[in-house]
């Protein structure tokens, strides 16, 4: 088929003793040592991203770099994708080929197969491995009263880029670069995600359907409450749009020595990630300075 050899051409070839695109499976070494990660998400058209709003290549760029966020919150590195279409046109195959090559090489994640289909939108949908190499991954569930909490940057910037792009459709003005492509090309970041495993962090998670969302899953899940002392609001978002905007991929995490975590950062030349809090041992504290937390951002509804 035309679209799949368009897809061979534009991703890397195999090494020596692997098959990727081409057979009915791909043949892939495995890992030594650590844990083998598995994670699959998928973006749709008109849920997940507006192609009057972003192009093809966008939408590969995002369909891959969401899964390897889902291994960043881990703390673990990408290996393989397994990338399937559904929807797609002739002429969006050589831009979604194009952005996936892009994030695959930006993230060192090999696109080794997939599968092409007809439908009624486009649908893209990965399916990832990874490995957390020789340290345990980290889970949402290990965080403790006492400890602190961190994200990685500030929040909002995604949401803050649809609105601006929404806005310029309308004549209100070109969109902030910067903010459009935040929506455009989310980053995942697995820089910090191995720097916060490194400085012993116990808990984490990524900044996906929203902050407040996210954070009370983590929470939830390691059985903690949470205090705030601040919402670390990116330039040109709102307070609204950092609490429950999402798909920031940012990284919230808890860690018992903030010191270590300083020094993890540093050691691989990364920002600082911000404290933001601390967990409690009331499961049910949700808090802000003294208002009450909500848990506000995207929540996956079936009919």
């Amino acid at each position: 088929m035309a679209a799949i050899e368009i897809i061979r051409q534009a991703v890397p070839r195999p090494p020596e003793g692997q098959t990727w695109i081409g057979d009915d499976a791909a043949v892939v070494s495995s890992p030594p040592g650590g844990s083998l990660l598995l994670a699959a998400d998928v973006v749709v058209e008109g849920v997940h991203f507006d192609l009057g709003l972003v192009d093809a290549a966008d939408v590969g760029w995002k369909a891959l770099a969401v899964n390897v966020s889902d291994i960043a919150a881990m703390g673990g590195r990408p290996l393989h994708a397994l990338v399937t279409v559904a929807g797609a046109s002739a002429s969006m195959i050589d831009g979604l080929a194009r952005g996936l090559a892009e994030a695959s090489a930006a993230y060192q994640c090999a696109v080794v197969g997939g599968d092409l289909s007809s439908g009624p939108c486009l649908v893209v949908s990965v399916a990832i491995t990874g490995t957390s190499d020789n340290r345990p991954a980290v889970l949402r569930s290990n965080a403790r009263p006492g400890e602190a909490l961190f994200v990685t940057g500030p929040l909002g910037r995604s949401a803050a880029g649809l609105r601006a792009l929404r806005a310029q459709l309308t004549g209100a003005g070109p969109a902030p670069a910067d903010l459009a492509a935040a929506y455009r090309r989310p980053a995942a970041r697995l820089g910090e995600g191995r720097a916060a495993s490194a400085g012993g962090a116990t808990a984490m998670i990524d900044v996906s359907d929203g902050f407040g969302i996210d954070l009370d899953r983590l929470a939830t899940a390691s059985r903690v409450g949470v205090v705030l002392d601040s919402l670390p609001v990116a330039e040109g978002a709102t307070r609204d749009e950092a609490l429950g905007g999402g798909e920031d991929y940012e990284l919230i995490f808890a860690a018992a020595d903030p010191g270590a975590v300083s020094k993890a950062f540093a050691a691989a030349g990364l920002r600082p990630p911000i404290h933001i809090g601390a967990c409690v041992s009331n499961p049910a504290t949700r808090r802000i300075g003294d208002e009450p937390l909500e848990a506000s951002g995207w929540e996956h509804r079936l009919r």
